[in-house]
Parts: C-alpha cells; structure tokens; sequence
C-alpha cells in the first residue's frame, strides 16, 4: 500500500470517527432550536395573549389557533425527526445472495456500481443493487441515500421517506412561525426607533425637557409592555425561522426532483449514469415506490405493513434471494415488487418486520 493512500485511510477513518461523534451533538442542537421556537411562541408571546385576553374576543381566539396550529406541527416535526433518527435505514437481510451471472454480465465491462453482482469488501458480503456502504455507520445500507449528521444515520430505503417529511413539516413550521412572530419582531425595530428618536440626552422626542417623572413613567411603561429578553429571543427566533426555511425551501426542490426521478442523492453525484435513468417508471410510481399507495399514509412519518414488505422486497432488485424471504412473507420464486405495485409475497403470509 502506498504511503499517501495509507494516510488517507486513516484521516478517512479519523473523520468518519468524528462524524459519528458530531451526530449525537447535532440531535441535541437540532432539539434545542426546536426548544427555543417553542419557549419563544408559546411561553413568551402567544401563550400569555391567550390566557390575558377576554374569552370571546377575536384576539383571543387568534392567539389560540395560533398555539393550536404550532403544537400540531411541532408534533409532526417531532415526530418525523425521531422516526428518521431512529428507524433502521435500510440493513441487507442476512445471508442474501445475488442470482448467477450469466455470460453477458460476465463479458460486460462495467463498473462496480453498474454490476448486478457486487461485493462489499468491509462488510464481506453481497450487496444489492442501488446498495452503498457508509464508511460512518459501518454498514451496508440499501438504496442509501447520503449520510444525514443532522439524524445522526444514514437515510436509505426505510426512513427517506421520514427524512422527506422531516424537511417538509420543519420547513412549514419555521414559515408559519415567522408569519406569527412578524408583529413582534417589526415591533422590535420600532422600539429601536423610538428610542433613538429622543434626541439630544435630557429632551423628549417633541423637544421638551425631561423631568425625573418621565422618566419614571417611560421606564413603568416599558417594563410592563416589553421585555429585554422577549424582544431578544422574538429577534433570534425570527431570524433562524426565515433562515432555516429558506435553505430547507432548497433541499425540499432537490429531494422532490430526485423522488420522481427515483433517484438518490449518491446516484446523482456518481460519474457514470445511465441516460435515460434506468429506475425511473413515472412520477407517480416513483413517488408511490417512497411515499405509499394509500394517500393519508403519505404525511405520517410509519409504513403501512403493505408498505413495509414492498420496501423489503427492494433488497431483490437485482434477484437475489435469502434464507429468511419465506418467514418475511416473501415468495422466493416470484419476481421481486417494482414502483407501484403491490408487493408480489406468499399468499396469507405475514410479514416479519411488519411486527
């Protein structure tokens, strides 16, 4: 082995150790932004309206369609986050097996990635196809999508779609957080003004001078309207809101171009691509290939069981086949499920993972 690729193993294997490590830090981060938006909407701002306000009125009715709207889409949020955090990204079952290669694969010159035969030299096993290994997670990870540090896993072929409603629902929220916290924070530069438009030290605004009382009351007036430490966090949270929305907006574009092209984001940033892309069946199989059949499964972050045995079928894109397909409801001697379709199992079999 040569001297320079030996010391990018190791500073390969140093980043991937520190990218391990960052993960757990980014949870945390990404838990307490979502903290500070919440202590600032509903602690600070609406959650004293609400309950300060008379019952009837219309800007106590506001104030609680507004707390009622942010919980659900914290909720959401919350909710698609962990299941993407959490859900297994996409493991190779045990002992699969690619078919034989016949002598037209054999003869073809192809790369690694283009093969229906391929091998994972860190894991010693057969991968599947569209299968890519993750130098940080240590495995194999069927249709890998990227390494996300912000979930701390890898995105793949059980959680993408997890990861999609993660960006959508956050890119909501922190678009009808800022709707709401607008007030505020255009209150906050009119307080600056106000309090730069005293003129020369002494003298109201109207160019009178200021008496001990004024000053009594202007400070009575503005402890009792406005806090140091709301205004600030108004300010902060507004800020990261409409900065988070606009690079979410960015990402959100690229996964949905990349979705109903059934295409990941390793695929597109490989050199060798197929032209027309080979997996692409149509927008709408493409999309249900992710998302489901069944419309109201599309915005909760959990797999229907129909859906859970389609996406463990994508493991025999390539053919392949496992010891464990019968106890996971798959028939070994049907063709494997494509985008669209109903997932081809044993009849009356349940599936394995489905619990």
């Amino acid at each position: 082995m040569a001297v320079g690729e030996m010391w990018w193993n190791v500073f390969a294997s140093k980043a991937c150790m520190f990218l391990r490590a960052l993960g757990s830090v980014m949870v945390l981060i990404v838990l307490s932004l979502i903290g500070l938006t919440y202590y600032t909407t509903v602690v600070l701002v609406y959650g004293p309206l609400a309950s300060n306000a008379e019952p009837d009125s219309s800007e106590g009715r506001f104030a609680t369609g507004v707390l009622v709207v942010y919980h659900a889409l914290i909720l959401m949020v919350l909710w698609s986050y962990f299941a993407c955090v959490l859900t297994e990204p996409g493991r190779v079952p045990d002992g699969w097996t690619p078919p034989p290669e016949d002598e037209e694969e054999a003869g073809a010159h192809k790369s690694n990635s283009e093969k229906l035969r391929r091998f994972c030299r860190k894991c010693t096993a057969w991968k599947p196809e569209r299968c890519h290994h993750c130098s940080v997670c240590g495995r194999c990870v069927l249709k890998m999508d990227h390494h996300c540090v912000w979930v701390a896993n890898c995105v793949g072929a059980y959680n993408y779609k997890f990861f999609l409603l993660f960006l959508v629902y956050t890119f909501v929220a922190t678009v009808f957080d800022a709707v709401v916290l607008l007030s505020n924070f255009v209150d906050f530069f009119k307080d600056l003004q106000a309090g730069g438009g005293g003129g020369e030290s002494g003298r109201n605004a109207d160019g009178s001078e200021r008496s001990p009382l004024d000053d009594i009351a202007s400070n009575e007036e503005m402890s009792e309207t406005r806090n140091g430490g709301v205004v600030a966090a108004v300010f902060v949270t507004f800020v990261l809101d409409v900065a988070f929305a606009a690079s979410l907006l960015g990402f959100i574009i690229m996964h949905a171009n990349l979705n109903l092209s059934n295409m990941t984001t390793i695929e597109m940033y490989e050199k060798k691509k197929t032209l027309p892309w080979r997996y692409n069946r149509g927008s709408n199989k493409n999309f249900t290939e992710v998302f489901g059949m069944s419309w109201w499964w599309w915005w909760i972050p959990a797999h229907s069981s129909d859906q859970l045995r389609r996406l463990l079928d994508s493991s025999r894109l390539s053919g392949g086949t496992y010891p464990d397909m019968e106890l996971d409801g798959l028939d070994p001697n049907a063709e494997y499920s494509v985008a669209g379709q109903s997932p081809r199992g044993l009849d009356n079999a349940r599936c394995g993972p489905c619990g």
